[in-house]
C-alpha cells in the first residue's frame, strides 16, 4: 500500500515538474511581439525596409509556410537550394546575411507571424496622419484671425466717420447759436487722429514682432512642427533618455539646440512606431 502511495506521489510529481518546466516555453513561443522585438526589429520593420525587407504581408508573399519557417531557422539552406523568390530577394538587398534562428520551434514562428498580422491590420485601419500634426486646427485659427482683422478696421472706419459727422453737427449747432467756430480740420491733419493711428499702428507692428521672436524659438515650451509624432514625456519621461543626447549645444550656450534628423535615425532605423499610452 505505501509503496503503491509513493509511486503515485512520485507520479504526480513528474507531471507537475513538467508542466511548470514546459508552460514558460508555451507562454513566450505565444509572445510573437516579444521575439519580433527581441530578434528581428533591428532589421526588419512591419510596414518599413530598415536593413532587411519589411514583413507587411510576408505570408502572402511566401505562401509555403514550410519553406518559411525553413528561411527563418536557416536561410543560407534556402539560398543553396536555389529557392528562387529568397535569391532575388537576397540580391536586392546587397546579399546582407540574415541571422539564423535553428533553436525556433513551430509555434514561435507562428506567434512571430501571428504578431505581424495583427499589426498589419492595425496600420491598415490607422487613417495616416498629415505632416506636423493639426494643420486643419492651425488653418482655422489663421482664418478666424483674418476675420477679426477685417471687422476691427470696418469699426475702426465707423469710428472715424462718425468723429467726423460729430464735428460737422457740432458747427452746424454752434452757428445755428451764433457761436462762432473755425473750419473742422480734416481727419488727416487732425493731431489726435494722427496721435491715435501712430498708437493703433505701434500696437499692431508690435504684436507683429513679438509673433516674429516667438517663431524663432526663442522661449520655453518651444515646440517646431514635428513631421511625426514627437513627446518630450515619452523621449525624456518614459525612456529617460538624457536632454544632452538631442540638445548637446545646452552644455555648452545659453539655448537648447533642436537636434538634427540624423541624431534622430540613430534610434528610429530600428524604431518606427509609438506603442505605449495614448497621450
Amino acid at each position: 500500500m505505501n509503496h503503491a502511495r509513493m509511486t503515485a506521489k512520485t507520479f504526480i510529481f513528474n507531471i507537475l515538474l513538467l508542466t511548470v518546466v514546459s508552460l514558460p516555453t508555451v507562454l513566450n513561443a505565444q509572445d510573437g511581439k516579444a521575439l519580433f522585438q527581441s530578434n528581428c526589429a533591428s532589421c526588419h520593420g512591419i510596414n518599413k525596409a530598415l536593413v532587411g525587407p519589411a514583413l507587411m504581408g510576408v505570408e502572402e508573399r511566401v505562401t509555403d509556410k514550410k519553406l518559411l519557417h525553413s528561411w527563418i531557422r536557416n536561410n543560407q539552406a534556402v539560398l543553396a537550394s536555389g529557392n528562387k523568390y529568397f535569391n532575388d530577394l537576397f540580391a536586392q538587398y546587397n546579399k546582407a546575411p540574415m541571422n539564423m534562428f535553428p533553436n525556433f520551434s513551430d509555434a514561435e514562428i507562428d506567434a512571430i507571424l501571428s504578431y505581424i498580422g495583427t499589426e498589419t491590420i492595425k496600420l491598415n485601419s490607422t487613417p495616416v496622419p498629415t505632416p506636423g500634426g493639426g494643420d486643419e486646427g492651425k488653418g482655422q485659427e489663421s482664418d478666424n484671425s483674418l476675420m477679426y482683422g477685417i471687422l476691427t478696421l470696418i469699426l475702426a472706419v465707423i469710428a472715424l466717420v462718425l468723429l467726423q459727422v460729430n464735428s460737422n453737427l457740432k458747427k452746424l449747432a454752434d452757428d445755428r447759436e451764433g457761436v462762432p467756430s473755425g473750419e473742422p480740420i480734416p481727419f488727416y491733419r487732425n493731431k489726435a487722429y494722427i496721435a491715435m493711428m501712430a498708437v493703433v499702428l505701434f500696437v499692431i507692428g508690435g504684436y507683429y514682432v513679438i509673433q516674429g521672436a516667438i517663431g524663432l524659438g526663442r522661449q520655453k515650451d518651444y515646440h517646431p512642427v514635428q513631421p511625426i509624432f514627437y513627446s518630450h514625456k515619452v523621449h525624456a519621461g518614459t525612456n529617460q533618455i538624457n536632454c544632452l543626447y538631442c540638445h548637446g549645444g545646452a552644455q555648452e550656450g545659453k539655448h537648447a539646440n533642436i537636434p538634427t534628423l540624423n541624431v534622430c535615425v540613430n534610434c528610429h532605423m530600428a524604431i518606427t512606431e509609438y506603442g505605449g499610452a495614448k497621450l
